[in-house]
């Protein structure tokens, strides 16, 4: 639980400021004489300093931050006000005292526990690089940044890219006009280095005319400062564009995050559906003992054809799939009509045909795959058009169909059915080479015969050779 420490010497204001945060959930103290606040601190560790009744004691105030910044033992607390909009702050003085933000009167509950939040959010106090060629200029901003921030001086552009090498700081602060080499050589040597491009740079110059101004920005300073520097003017710019780094690194590894949950969560989806996809055509082919493994021997020999044909992994993905669930109609089809070992009637060869729009019907609302249908419902279309459900003929039937078509034609003929053994690869194969142009798609079909002649042991179906 965070420890927040509030000081005021208006008891009803601290009553209802305690009684807010504590709702919330924070531990909170409360002191109405800034004297104890210095001993507070000391006592315990606190994770924030809450100032209210600012305009009433300003003074007061910035003697006790002044204490507190001289103390080593507390000088890393964080501070927040609480102002007055119709009094005039030293907003400057307060900031180079280390105060993180600023709260307006009147304040709404809401509005107070999102700024506490905020400020407790805030992370490690930030280091800023300065870089001058002038002792008394690096002196003096030194002295400025020292309370509210960690500093690190260099007096020439090369000390300072050597500095950056090891050590990351939250921002560049740098003299343009340098010997040797001036801000613009090491904002364009800091661009090839290492994270050197997340740096933030303001530049500090005594330059004021408008094409010096514009080579800065171009040169990918966030803003500049006029030489001699104005105490409030920098305090307001260097502190702006540290946040504004902060939130956008913020933002992009936020952006890294949920960019890698989200891939976490696709993959699981994907995992999951594959799973349901295997589990369903495992369904279809156990239902009938002829048919077991026939879907899955089917999905792999037409992800094949589509690896030669030239798919890239994702498409023969999408196609295995398809071709798993080529028959999935079939589960609406009687078990007497599929399993019947003689002649079927012409009632009962309609009905076997059905399975084709029925599989339709099973698969054309599934959205996160649309192409998933096309296989169940055209794998018996014909290259002339005479096939069924639709009659389609030559380049109207989807590609994916005509794979699959060839594909289940194989598997059916190589394997045992309720009214026959396996048909010899011979016959197989001229029963496919007699159908290129009439019931299969010549250059796919000729792509099975390309896998048929390169496995002449007859073993690609995963079945022992049948009797020549």
């Amino acid at each position: 639980m965070e420890k927040i420490l509030i000081a005021d010497q208006d008891e009803i204001n601290l009553m209802v400021t305690e009684m807010v945060l504590r709702e919330v959930g924070y531990d909170v103290s409360a002191v109405s004489d800034y004297d104890d606040c210095v001993r507070m601190l000391k006592e315990c560790q606190f994770d924030l300093l809450l100032l209210l009744g600012f305009e009433s004691s300003q003074s007061t105030v910035f003697r006790l931050l002044e204490e507190i910044r001289a103390n080593p033992a507390i000088s890393w607390i964080k501070v927040t006000m609480m102002v007055s909009s119709s009094v005039r702050t030293d907003i400057s003085n307060a900031y180079r005292l280390g105060v993180i933000n600023f709260i307006k009167k009147p304040s709404l509950p809401e509005k107070l526990i999102q700024k506490v939040r905020d400020a407790l959010r805030i992370r490690k106090k930030s280091t800023i690089l300065i870089v001058d060629d002038d002792p008394v200029n690096l002196m003096s901003a030194s002295a400025l940044f020292n309370i509210c921030y960690n500093v690190i001086t260099a007096e020439t552009g090369a000390a300072a890219l050597e500095i950056i090498k090891s050590e990351k700081p939250d921002l560049l602060l740098m003299d343009l006009h340098m010997p040797d080499m001036d801000g613009f050589d090491v904002m364009n040597r800091l661009s090839e280095q290492e994270g050197g491009s997340r740096i933030p740079v303001i530049v500090m110059t005594g330059d004021e005319d408008l094409d010096t101004e514009a080579e800065i920005f171009q040169s990918g300073a966030m803003d500049y400062l006029s030489k001699p520097l104005v105490m409030q003017i920098a305090i307001h710019r260097v502190r702006r564009v540290i946040e504004l780094s902060h939130l956008q690194n913020d933002l992009k590894e936020e952006v890294k995050k949920k960019t890698k949950e989200l891939m976490i969560t696709n993959n699981r989806l994907q995992s999951l559906s594959d799973q349901t996809i295997f589990a369903l055509a495992g369904a279809i082919d156990a239902k009938h003992s002829y048919t077991n493994g026939h879907s899955r021997r089917v999905a792999r020999y037409a992800r094949e054809i589509a690896r030669r044909v030239g798919k890239t992994q994702t498409e023969q993905k999408e196609i295995y799939s398809v071709a798993l669930l080529h028959d999935v109609g079939k589960i609406a089809i009687p078990d007497g009509i599929i399993d019947k070992p003689a002649k079927l009637t012409d009632e009962e060869y309609e009905i076997i045909k059905s399975h084709t729009t029925k599989g339709y019907e099973i698969l054309k609302t599934i959205s996160v795959m649309p192409i998933l249908y096309y296989g169940a419902r055209w794998h018996h279309e014909r290259y002339d058009g005479t096939g069924y459900p639709d009659g389609k003929k030559g380049g109207e039937i989807p590609e994916i169909a005509r794979i699959i078509c060839v594909a289940d034609c194989y598997d059916a003929m190589s394997s045992d059915r309720s009214y026959r053994k396996a048909l010899p690869q011979n016959f197989v194969r001229e029963e496919i080479e007699n159908g290129l142009g009439t019931q299969f798609d010549p250059e796919i079909g000729r792509i099975m015969l390309e896998m048929i002649d390169e496995d002449p042991d007859y073993t690609m179906c995963g079945r022992e050779k049948p009797e020549q």
